[in-house]
């Protein structure tokens, strides 16, 4: 599908690939594309845009994403974890259920209007990070650094404060009330 291994300020309208390898995108677009179950191996996305794609259940091994922005898009079963640094990615109106985030450097990320279901942030540093108007049911949040995140907006949040650093976080009722429930207490 992508004939040469370096692209700039190029517009993918409706692409579908399983393997993408050694590619260099540099402030590219891409649209309606369907990378679903795609590897993508060694590639670097640097000031991208994904607006309505499928990249649900891809294989990432080794690549890089740059001030990548997602929107509108599904990625759905991603691992994130093996993606090199730089890391900075940000999400509007996504579904990124069951996704991985384990030890990434996620310092001021934004997810803003995105189903975040049954996913993992193990390890990170959210520091900073924004989570607006998010569903973040069944995802877990385990030994994190979250100082200064903001969860005002978002719901279905489970959050230890034990084994996450929450200093200054921000968060708002009633949703907030959810700490409670880790109390070994009963509320009438």
């Amino acid at each position: 599908m992508f004939k040469t291994d370096d692209y700039w300020e190029e517009e993918f309208i409706e692409y579908k690939s399983k393997e993408m390898y050694k590619i260099y995108f540099d402030n590219c677009t891409f649209i309606e594309c369907d990378f679903s179950k795609a590897l993508i191996h060694s590639c670097k996305f640097t000031e991208c845009t994904f607006i309505n794609c499928d990249l649900s259940l891809i294989t990432l091994k080794s690549s890089t994403f740059n001030d990548v922005k997602f929107e509108n898009s599904k990625l759905i079963g991603v691992s994130w974890s093996s993606c090199q640094e730089p890391f900075d990615i940000s999400f509007d109106s996504c579904n990124i259920s069951q996704n991985s985030f384990h030890l990434l450097d996620l310092r001021k990320i934004v997810f803003k209007n995105s189903l975040i279901k049954d996913s993992g942030f193990e390890e990170c540093n959210l520091e900073g990070s924004i989570f607006d108007n998010c569903d973040l049911e069944l995802s877990s949040f385990i030994s994190n650094s979250l100082i200064k995140a903001n969860f005002e907006t978002s719901r279905n949040y489970f959050i230890d404060p034990k084994s996450n650093d929450l200093k200054d976080a921000s968060f708002s009722l009633p949703e907030a009330l959810s700490f409670l429930s880790l109390l070994p207490i009963k509320i009438k």
